[in-house]
């Protein structure tokens, strides 16, 4: 029996390795002889770059930028050599190594100030190491600033009326009249970016980057209401400068709210492309050979909910192992709001927290919690097995 575990992380707790590591523990207790395939994933968020760091030869680098907050922190990135398969020097950046909202602690969230510049700073490395190609994942950003903290490390003026600098972070966007592009390091032009996107919300709106994700962020219901007109006056007065090409509304572009709506910032100054980070990055670690012959595929993360359903890691894979009549399994530290409709693509889903508990302890008994589960649906498969016998 082959089994692949083809997990994303459990924010706040485990890596994706250290969650297929888990189920394949719980797993082997109950099937020992079978044939385990972990292929551990990402959809554009943490982990990223060490999910395609198995696929690809490159190395790790680490660079010192400004945080979300403008506190220095140690960023992580990555440079692939030119390659048969990959014929340009390609960069993998996280902007939630730079700017995410995992180097903040809850009561230092405020998506008001919060920038991206640190990301910006990221940016700016690896094209002066010589990247011609950056792929940028976009999961986890503490931001709420339409990726402005980006451009403005890259050389963008932001300025005002009075044609004074904007200072950082997302209700600054307000004050916006005008963008002054002047300062662009000519080599921009050349770097191909590819954005791994995880979900597909617009820029403004009810579903749009504040409303969605600006309270997981720290945003008030009132400061959501002001960060989403902050966007739509980025957006209005870059479209009236003609710095975005026509077209569909920005503010109505599908993917442009994610990480805050970074995507608005980054199409001032790329020819950029945005795909589905579970599918870049299924495709980079050739996964539908990876499921050919698997009995069956579980997967998981922290939690899944609606927002599964818009190109998260479990809903991606599960779809690639259903074409292949694969069934999946989905494992969650929790399950939330409108799960069924995962149903149409995994077989079942569990969650694993035991009983009602505190953030903290949920989290200090993640590995212990996952094991317990996987042994425990190990155990039901092979029960069921054997009532079919009879």
């Amino acid at each position: 029996m082959k089994i692949v575990i083809a997990p994303d992380s459990f924010k706040e707790s485990l890596s994706a390795v250290s969650v297929a590591a888990c189920i394949e523990k719980g797993f082997r207790e109950i099937f020992p002889d079978a044939d385990y395939v972990t292929l551990p994933l990402a959809d554009g968020g943490e982990g990223t770059v060490d999910v395609l760091l198995q696929g690809l030869a490159g190395q790790k680098r680490t660079h010192q930028v400004e945080g979300p907050l403008g506190a220095l922190v140690n960023a992580e990135w990555a440079m692939l050599e030119p390659s048969d398969r990959n014929p340009n020097k390609t960069a993998l950046i996280e902007i939630a190594a730079a700017s995410g909202l995992d180097l903040l602690t809850p009561e230092q969230r405020d998506p008001l100030i919060a920038s991206s510049f640190g990301t910006g700073q990221l940016i700016v490395e690896a094209i002066e190491q010589g990247a011609q190609t950056i792929i940028l994942g976009l999961g986890g950003s503490a931001t709420n600033d339409g990726g402005a903290g980006i451009v403005q490390a890259l050389g963008v003026k932001l300025l005002d009326s009075a044609e004074q600098e904007l200072g950082r972070g997302g209700a600054a966007l307000a004050e916006l009249a005008s963008i002054d592009l002047t300062g662009l390091d000519s080599r921009y032009a050349d770097v191909e970016l590819i954005v791994a996107c995880d979900v597909d919300n617009p820029l403004c709106g009810d579903k749009g980057a504040s409303h969605v994700f600006g309270p997981q962020k720290g945003a008030t219901p009132e400061q959501v209401l002001m960060l989403d007109k902050a966007l739509a006056n980025f957006a209005q007065v870059a479209e009236t400068q003609g710095c975005v090409d026509g077209g569909e509304s920005v503010q109505k572009r599908m993917g442009y709210g994610a990480a805050g709506g970074s995507p608005m910032g980054l199409g001032l100054l790329f020819n950029m492309q945005i795909k589905p980070g579970i599918e870049m990055v299924l495709d980079v670690l050739q996964a539908d050979d990876v499921l050919k012959g698997a009995d069956l595929v579980i997967t998981g993360e922290g939690q899944m909910d609606n927002q599964t359903l818009q190109g998260k890691t479990p809903y991606g894979i599960a779809k690639r192992a259903s074409l292949q009549g694969i069934p999946t399994i989905g494992i969650a530290g929790s399950l939330g709001t409108e799960v069924e409709a995962l149903y149409g693509e995994m077989s079942s889903l569990f969650g694993t927290v035991r009983s009602p508990q505190t953030l903290e302890k949920v989290l200090q008994e993640a590995e212990l919690n996952l094991t317990r589960t996987a042994r425990n649906i190990a155990a039901t498969l092979r029960l069921g097995h054997k009532i079919s016998q009879k």
